[in-house]
């Protein structure tokens, strides 16, 4: 086991990678504030995904007026994380796919780790559908505050490499060997992190 030497404490590598799913879990649902404007009169109404309800509360909000099939244009959207935002998806979305993507988003980003990862993934992909398909399949995972050679040393601990003599591991260059993994394509630096793609 590598032990680093931080502060006159002596901590296992392993305390840097442990599970994230421990981390600060949120306790009320990630929501999406949406900005329905109607073509034919100009009107705008709020609402919030996900909704199971949102057709009937926008036909309410616009007085019974039958515009959901065509006519509507979504202006803004705003939530905490600016996840519809950094995904560029409002303008060119329908509100079955917001609220469908909503809803999934919710489901997955149960603690904040988890919403660091969606949101170092809109730095790397543009097709937020692949990025909560990873998700899904646990294929993303986010190192906060590692460096590449950090990442290097864990694989070579963890035996992705293989069995390594002691004899040999201290000629191993972790430093290159990092700089080689981020050109390898699948870890990315982001502003959260180094993202990995299992």
């Amino acid at each position: 086991m590598t032990k680093l030497d931080i502060e006159n404490q002596i901590l296992p590598l392993e305390f840097f990678f442990q599970d994230y799913n421990k981390k600060k879990q949120r306790t009320l649902p990630m929501t999406f504030e949406i900005v329905v404007r109607t073509l034919r009169n100009n009107q705008d109404a709020r609402i919030e995904l996900p909704n199971d309800n949102y057709v009937a509360e926008l036909v309410k909000k616009f007085d019974g007026d039958d515009w959901i099939e065509y006519d509507y244009e979504i202006v803004d959207v705003e939530d905490e994380y600016n996840i519809f935002n950094s995904f560029k998806l409002y303008g060119f979305e329908s509100l079955d796919k917001l609220n469908e993507l909503a809803t999934r988003i919710d489901e997955l980003c149960s603690n904040d780790h988890s919403i660091k990862i969606l949101q170092s993934a809109s730095e790397v992909y543009m097709n937020i559908d692949e990025v909560l398909e990873l998700m899904e399949s646990d294929a993303l995972e986010l190192y906060e505050n590692q460096e590449p050679d950090d990442i290097a040393e864990w694989y070579v601990d963890e035996g992705w490499y293989g069995d390594i003599s002691d004899k040999l591991i201290m000629y191993i260059d972790y430093e290159k060997m990092g700089r080689d993994l981020m050109m390898g394509g699948n870890l990315h630096e982001t502003k959260n992190g180094i993202l990995e793609e299992m």
